[in-house]
C-alpha cells in the first residue's frame, strides 16, 4: 500500500459544497450537512485526483510561508479523517 504522501487525493464526485451567504457546508443527499471551515472547502478543491498529498502540502507551503514539514504533520491526520468520512477517495 502506499504511503499517504505518494497518494491523490479526489473528492468524491457526490460530495457537495454548498456556499450559503459565506458559510461553506458539505453533504452528500442533502439529508446531513456538516458545516466546513474556508481553509477545508480550500483544501477539498485541491482534490482533484491529480496531485499527490506531497504536492498539496508543497502548494500550501508556497502560499502560506510556512515549513512543509510542518504543513505536513498537520494534515495527516485531516486526510485520514476526509477519507474515514467519505469526502475523499485516493485513486
Amino acid at each position: 500500500m502506499k504511503d499517504i504522501e505518494e497518494k491523490k487525493p479526489l473528492k468524491k464526485k457526490n460530495l457537495k459544497i454548498i456556499d450559503h451567504l459565506g458559510t461553506y457546508y458539505a453533504t452528500f443527499d442533502g439529508s446531513q450537512l456538516w458545516k466546513i471551515e474556508d481553509w477545508l472547502f480550500k483544501l477539498l478543491k485541491m482534490c482533484d485526483g491529480k496531485k499527490t498529498f506531497n504536492q498539496i502540502v508543497e502548494e500550501i507551503s508556497k502560499s502560506s510561508g510556512l515549513p512543509a514539514e510542518d504543513i505536513k504533520i498537520a494534515l495527516k491526520p485531516v486526510f485520514e479523517e476526509l477519507e474515514k468520512f467519505g469526502f475523499i477517495v485516493y485513486v
